[in-house]
């Protein structure tokens, strides 16, 4: 794993990708807990509110696959990253000026999910080109510690900051972690190679993916458990956060410390 960070190319794509997590993490928390506390969301609206968040990556997940194989990855996570920075943005803006409403966080929302696709296909399949598949092991190694780093600390750390700063203004760290994202992405060197614009039919390839994965036994089974599981849990995280703010009338700090604790659960 130190050879790979060893590499100045890979450090900025690892900085990168710790500004991303982070902010993902404290997004995670804050953004329900602008609509339960802030807006006094009910709980359809809540829920709506984790919808939205999620309904992008059934949409376009597909279509978004196809379309990132005939583009360059690095410029795609850049757009991806600049495109969330300065929607996230409106939010505090929006709280400063007095004029946030739910629907707002509707599109916001949308606009995350829909980029955050993007930004996640282009992601997975832009390690290889960067380090090579001899150091492919090393490089996912050293990116699994950011996450895991992320998903112990990231929620204490943004419950703490929702605390000192309120949730709006919370999510000002997440827009600084996707800024600081694409700059440290701008900063790569190593050229990328001009993808082909002129594939075949994107319908015919979208459906090409999904007649290999639904042919392929052990890809069946993890999409499907995967869409199950995700399904249950985007359904769960909104009335959590309702019950731990709203019933139990617990503070930010607390219910990050206890997702933190769910966290640790998961890595025990």
């Amino acid at each position: 794993m130190l050879d790979v960070l060893r590499d100045r190319d890979f450090r900025r794509l690892f900085l990168a990708d710790a500004a991303s997590q982070a902010g993902a993490q404290i997004l995670m928390l804050a953004l329900p807990l602008v609509a339960v506390s802030a807006l006094r969301a009910s709980p359809f609206e809540t829920g709506a509110l984790a919808m939205c968040q999620t309904l992008a990556f059934v949409l376009i997940g597909l279509p978004a696959g196809a379309l990132v194989d005939r583009m360059r990855r690095r410029p795609v996570m850049i757009v991806a990253d600049l495109a969330r920075a300065v929607a996230l943005a409106s939010v505090p803006v929006a709280w400063w000026l007095g004029a946030l409403t739910i629907w707002q966080l509707y599109a916001v929302a949308l606009v995350l999910g829909c980029f955050t696709v993007f930004f996640d296909v282009a992601y997975q399949s832009y390690l290889p080109r960067l380090v090579g598949r001899d150091r492919l092991v090393q490089g996912n190694s050293a990116l699994e510690v950011v996450r895991t780093v992320a998903q112990l600390g990231g929620p204490g750390a943004g419950g703490f900051l929702v605390q000192v700063l309120t949730a709006p203004f919370a999510l000002v760290v997440t827009v600084a972690g996707f800024a600081w994202s694409a700059l440290c992405l701008g900063l790569i060197r190593k050229p990328e190679p001009r993808q082909d614009r002129n594939g075949g039919h994107l319908g015919k390839e979208i459906a090409q993916g999904v007649r290999f994965v639904l042919g392929h036994p052990l890809l069946r089974r993890v999409a499907g458990c995967t869409a199950t599981a995700n399904l249950f849990s985007s359904m769960a995280q909104p009335m959590i956060m309702l019950l731990l703010a709203r019933e139990l009338g617990l503070g930010a700090g607390a219910i990050g410390l206890l997702l933190a604790a769910g966290g640790l659960g998961g890595l025990a």
